[in-house]
């Protein structure tokens, strides 16, 4: 039994504690320290997500308050990664971490094949350690200071410092190391917020410590995604109903962060890739990432970790229920009685619309999502009126005292609407009013009465001066007669229309505009120019560059004009469908360069290596040709002669 454990400091690793107590028992072999911590002297001092935890909460004092949740949950960094795991590698991970599976640990929990590294050295904050010293008289290894992509001291706002300790040192494997020990004071200058990026970066590390606190169960990769979607179609960055506007998410994201600070944090993103991390976090997942970059893509999506994980998990674009009735001939307008909302999504623009029916009969449909308050009391769309609302529409349709624009403003509709439903309802036309709004009971004039009113001598007048303008302009147009005979023009239009409209010029046919662009020319020089440039980058020195319509395009700087117009240009889109390389063809290339990069090295490699150098991924090792193509490149490799007189080794037999 450990009868002088430590206890821990505010947010102080596990390993810092063991690192403390081995200072204080001063036992001659640190061997030692780890048989009675672990109960296994071969276990590994492991700064980030140790194991043998069940052993050590078992070897405490009876009654010890360190349980194993409590030492996972507020000494480790599994806080950190939860939430960011599908709920069964959680688990998993958890399990291990209690149990003696430490090698496990990094491989499940994805660190190991993560491009996001660790820091190389443990680190700390000199403001820190400095105020540690002045409360516990000793410093101590702070967890938040050793996550990935926490650059800052969320507290003081200066930068960590390295220390003198390596994060991972076969040599101290199964040593522990005291921040006393570790620790050499720097002069720490203030990290100032003057740019953007460092305002980032201290986001990042307040979203890491509220993480830390927390202890989050995952929700879900689903549920993430769902997340990440709802919050991206509110940027107009993908359609409520899922897909994704790469091409304008990826232009925003580059613009929101600077490519020195995304190299920085070990995030980079290739823009021609279709599986650069971004887009496979808002796509279906088919595995965990590293925390950093969901904390990335959350800060860029206007949240911080704390609002974006209290989101609710199930998207409600118009709130929770109950909803208002906004039938204004209800006693019950605006009031919340409509229990259900049918939520379905528009094919033209992907918006949700939001379905709502009261018990009055009265529905109605809305565009959302609702930003506000007062969206709760718009109408895209009336579905039905219902029985009350038709039974005001009739009474008030007999009642004289009401005009309707009257009725209009008391059903909440225009007044053709009105009309339109009280035809539907067959109420009386005209309707008894003290305004006659039935135009048939007015006394119209008509053109006929009016041309029978107008003299035949100022008829003929008129008649004879447009056939004189026409006689004298015999090549003018319609607008150009009307222009200069605007009077007479005029007149007859008034008096005599149809006989004007028999004697106006023919209307004049406008001849096609001139084509802008000589597409035939263009294609033609763009085809010769392709083939250059496909001779240029097949013969390329260093490693070789598919030649894809994209790569060719860009070297010519017509990468626009080839995407938008490549069905004007047939001649182009032939040479490029001769001349673009299938994955297949470019694997099989990249083949032949790495066995002369072999070659001239003087190295014979296992099946393994040359496939790993030639960058081949599983799916595209199981084409065809490719096969044949590997089997080849050994058999030549072996052929060469090898530097220090090395036989290559045996190649395994392929299954």
């Amino acid at each position: 039994m450990i009868g002088c454990f430590p206890d821990p400091y505010p947010d102080e690793l596990l390993y810092s504690v063991c690192a403390r107590f081995h200072e204080r028992v001063q036992y001659p072999n640190k061997k030692n320290t780890l048989r009675e911590l672990f109960g296994d002297e071969a276990a590994i001092a492991v700064v980030d997500l140790p194991s043998n935890l069940r052993n050590l909460a078992s070897a405490l004092p009876a009654g010890s308050p360190y349980t194993v949740e409590r030492l996972i949950n507020q000494q480790t960094l599994l806080p950190f990664f939860a939430p960011f795991l599908h709920p069964k590698q959680f688990r998993q991970l958890w399990a291990d971490m209690e149990g003696s599976r430490g090698p496990a640990i990094h491989m499940r929990s994805g660190l190991m094949a993560s491009v996001v590294q660790p820091p190389e050295w443990l680190r700390f904050c000199p403001e820190c350690v400095q105020e540690d010293k002045q409360q516990f008289s000793e410093s101590y290894w702070h967890r938040l200071h050793q996550i990935p992509g926490v650059e800052i001291c969320p507290q003081h706002q200066v930068r960590l410092v390295d220390s003198q300790v390596r994060v991972q040192n076969p040599t101290t494997r199964h040593e522990f190391i005291t921040a006393e020990q570790g620790i050499k004071l720097p002069k720490s200058q203030s990290y100032t917020l003057k740019y953007s990026h460092h305002n980032i970066l201290l986001k990042i590390a307040q979203n890491a410590t509220w993480l830390l606190e927390e202890h989050l169960s995952p929700p879900g990769l689903t549920i993430l995604l769902k997340r990440y979607r709802e919050l991206l179609a509110e940027r107009d960055l993908a359609t409520y109903s899922g897909r994704v506007r790469v091409s304008k998410l990826l232009e925003e994201f580059k613009r929101f962060y600077p490519d020195e600070l995304l190299q920085r944090l070990q995030c980079e993103i290739d823009t021609e890739s279709e599986h650069s991390w971004l887009l496979r976090l808002v796509r279906s997942p088919k595995g965990s990432q590293h925390p950093l970059r969901h904390l990335l893509l959350i800060q860029f999506l206007d949240h911080n970790a704390e609002s974006f994980f209290k989101l609710p998990k199930q998207f409600k674009p118009f709130g929770t229920g109950p909803w208002l009735c906004l039938n204004r001939t209800a006693s019950h307008y605006r009031q919340p009685v409509i229990e259900e909302c049918e939520i379905t999504y528009s094919q033209e623009h992907g918006k949700p619309i939001g379905t709502f029916c009261c018990t009055c009969g009265f529905s109605y449909c809305r565009t959302g999502p609702d930003r506000t308050e007062e969206d709760r009391l718009r109408i895209t769309k009336i579905r039905a009126f219902g029985s009350i609302w038709e039974n005001t529409l009739r009474e008030l349709w007999q009642d004289p005292t009401f005009s309707l624009r009257g009725i209009s403003r008391q059903l909440g509709v225009d007044p053709t609407t009105v009309k339109l439903h009280a035809a539907a309802l067959s109420l009386d036309f005209p309707r008894h009013s003290k305004r006659q709004t039935n135009q048939s009971q007015r006394k119209l004039v008509g053109s006929e009465s009016k041309k029978q009113a107008v003299p035949e001598i100022t008829l003929e007048k008129y008649r004879s001066e447009w056939l004189t303008a026409r006689k004298n302009n015999p090549e003018a147009g319609r607008n150009i007669l009307r222009k200069q005979f605007q009077r007479v023009y005029t007149w007859l239009l008034r008096h005599d229309r149809e006989w004007l409209e028999a004697h106006l010029p023919a209307i004049q046919q406008k001849a096609p505009p001139p084509a802008r662009v000589d597409w035939e020319s263009r294609d033609t020089g763009l085809a010769e120019s392709i083939k250059l440039v496909a001779a240029n980058l097949y013969s390329k020195v260093g490693k070789p560059t598919q030649i894809t319509t994209a790569a060719i395009a860009r070297e010519l700087g017509q990468l626009a004009l080839i995407q938008k117009h490549l069905d004007k240009l047939p001649l182009t889109a032939k040479i490029l469908a001769d001349l673009v390389e299938t994955r297949e063809t470019f694997a099989v290339r990249r083949i032949q360069w790495v066995v002369e990069c072999y070659r001239q090295e003087g190295i014979c490699p296992q099946r393994w290596q040359l496939v790993r150098r030639a960058g081949l991924r599983p799916e595209v090792e199981l084409l065809p040709s490719v096969p044949n193509a590997i089997n080849e490149a050994l058999d030549v490799l072996k052929q060469i002669p090898h530097q220090h007189g090395r036989d290559c080794p045996p190649q395994r037999m392929a299954l």
